[in-house]
């Protein structure tokens, strides 16, 4: 099938059955292009859990680009399907994109950013947690120990605020050698 057809069918069906036998002949037939699975994540049609299933059926057939599939999934369920119990799922992407390329700092960024102070949803402990094994992998920890320091601030913690503060000037001083 052409490229242009599985984007056509992805961007306009409102048909599960459809998109998920479109899904699966892409997948057999070796079509490992994101772009045009990101169409698919975006189709109001699928619930939250085909969504999901989507994710997780494409990272596992298409491991190279497993870090962007899982970014992208999570991304597309935090702003489509508004409900607290979606943040779990949300914060189990970003952990199995930093699984999948554990240099980079984004998803350890984004699942901080879905701390929400007022309702002190998702638990902290479990965010503080996964940055924390984060910070050890990642090209520049510093930008960590920075958003570690701003989920503190949210939190009233100012003693673990200004340590992580200082932690993150220490890991810029030990990558520029100062």
């Amino acid at each position: 099938m052409e490229k242009y057809h599985y984007e056509y069918i992805f961007k306009n069906s409102k048909n599960s059955d459809e998109l998920f036998d479109t899904f699966d002949k892409a997948v057999k037939e070796g079509v490992d292009n994101f772009e045009i699975y990101k169409i698919l994540f975006w189709n109001p049609a699928l619930s939250k859990n085909e969504v999901c299933m989507f994710v997780k059926k494409l990272a596992s057939s298409f491991p190279k680009i497993s870090y962007d599939v899982y970014m992208w999934g999570a991304k597309v369920i935090e702003l489509s399907y508004e409900n607290d119990d979606n943040l779990e799922t949300v914060i189990t992407f970003y952990k199995k994109a930093a699984e999948s390329n554990n240099k980079l700092t984004e998803p350890y960024i984004r699942a901080l950013d879905c701390y929400n102070s007022d309702l002190k949803i998702p638990q902290p402990n479990t965010l503080v947690n996964f940055v924390k094994r984060g910070v050890n992998k990642v090209n520049d920890p510093s930008i960590l120990y920075y958003k570690l320091s701003e989920l503190y601030g949210k939190m009233g913690n100012i003693e673990l605020k200004n340590h992580y503060v200082a932690q993150g000037e220490k890991s810029i001083k030990r990558r520029i050698k100062i």
